[in-house]
């Protein structure tokens, strides 16, 4: 495995290994970019199937919450954790506990967040043994401005530029959404949609359960399965799922408008890109709107209240359509402008941080 070409690619200069047999625990940490601040560490547990798989997740996850904080001038760094093993298998705690304590290690250097495999009991678990960790204040949490509903009211703000770059539309109102993951941004992302009036949902997600609870409240939802989603006739395709999860295949599928949601990168490669401009579908890749969690971290840490996140998360509304109107005037890749957008800040607060 050529850990050091991955490193290039995705501009990580430290990746860690941690590895404790007694309780299974095997921990890929990947710190990207520390000149904001601390990193956050979007933490991840799954059977990677090979150790270069874990690699890959944890810099990929470290590259984009570099991006993510910087386009939003929040002060954090980014960094991932890949957890290897099958979270049914060797989640206890533990387990956990062991993670924190190896968190330690790294003196404050990143702060562990958590993704859909950590639960909210695994990270108390955590912090039995650790400090450095995020989204875990019972305050944010009971007043519906936890991390992954922070997340999914972002996407809205940001779906509100899009639309108005795309469609001249001021609000979602009378759109058809197709929603790709129902898991827990998914969910909150369709309970967000639906107060609004007249939008058409449509869902899909490859486990039923999910899927059961949204039609419980919301019958009038529509299900589909999960290779029909890409062919639904609408105005917004919005993943929730896994990365890279657009090929040639489905790219030929779309027939919708605009492509995005919390997912930091849908396409398989950047030949896809040019199958969906040639349709007229406008992709707008998820960590330019789906850092909602990183407002919601931000004021964790400095110990705001809860209800400053709501007023915050127009920053999003405002930091897409700015790139938007920027790769249009310019006549420049989208991803390209928001990449060099976030780079020129970073480079910026490093050289006033050299007056120091």
């Amino acid at each position: 495995m050529e850990i050091f070409k991955l490193m290039q690619q995705t501009k990580n200069n430290e990746v860690v290994f941690f590895e404790e047999p007694s309780v299974s625990l095997r921990s890929t940490i990947a710190v990207n970019d520390t000149t904001l601040g601390p990193a956050i560490a979007t933490c991840r547990l799954q059977d990677y199937g090979s150790p270069e798989n874990a690699v890959k997740t944890a810099l990929s996850m470290a590259y984009y919450n570099t991006y993510r904080s910087a386009l939003l001038h929040k002060g954090f760094g980014g960094a991932g954790i890949s957890l290897c093993g099958d979270p049914r298998k060797i989640k206890n705690e533990m387990y956990f506990r062991a993670l924190g304590i190896f968190i330690n290690k790294l003196n404050g250097k990143l702060h562990l967040v958590r993704s859909s495999s950590i639960s909210h009991k695994d990270m108390l678990d955590i912090k039995r043994e650790s400090d450095y960790l995020l989204g875990v204040d019972e305050r944010y949490i009971k007043s519906g401005n936890s991390p992954v509903e922070a997340i999914a009211k972002g996407m809205i703000e940001g779906l509100k530029a899009i639309v108005r770059n795309k469609l001249s539309q001021e609000t979602l109102e009378d759109l058809s959404f197709a929603i790709q993951g129902v898991g827990e941004v998914g969910a909150n992302f369709v309970k967000e949609l639906l107060k609004i009036k007249n939008i058409n949902i449509i869902i899909t997600d490859t486990v039923y359960d999910k899927i059961k609870i949204i039609q419980d409240h919301s019958p009038n939802v529509q299900v589909v399965k999960p290779n029909e989603i890409f062919k639904q006739k609408c105005d917004i395709f919005a993943s929730c799922a896994t990365n890279n999860v657009i090929g040639e295949e489905e790219a030929n599928q779309l027939s919708c408008k605009i492509i995005s949601g919390s997912s930091n990168e849908f396409l398989k490669s950047k030949e896809i890109e040019k199958i969906i401009d040639k349709k007229g579908i406008l992709y707008v890749p998820g960590f330019i709107i789906n850092g909602g969690e990183i407002i919601q971290l931000d004021n964790e840490y400095k110990g705001n209240d809860p209800e400053i996140v709501d007023k915050e998360l127009c920053e999003i509304y405002n930091s897409t359509l700015y790139l938007l109107e920027k790769a249009e005037t310019e006549k420049r890749n989208l991803t390209e402008i928001a990449i060099e957008t976030a780079e020129n800040y970073i480079n910026s607060v490093a050289s006033i941080k050299k007056l120091k």
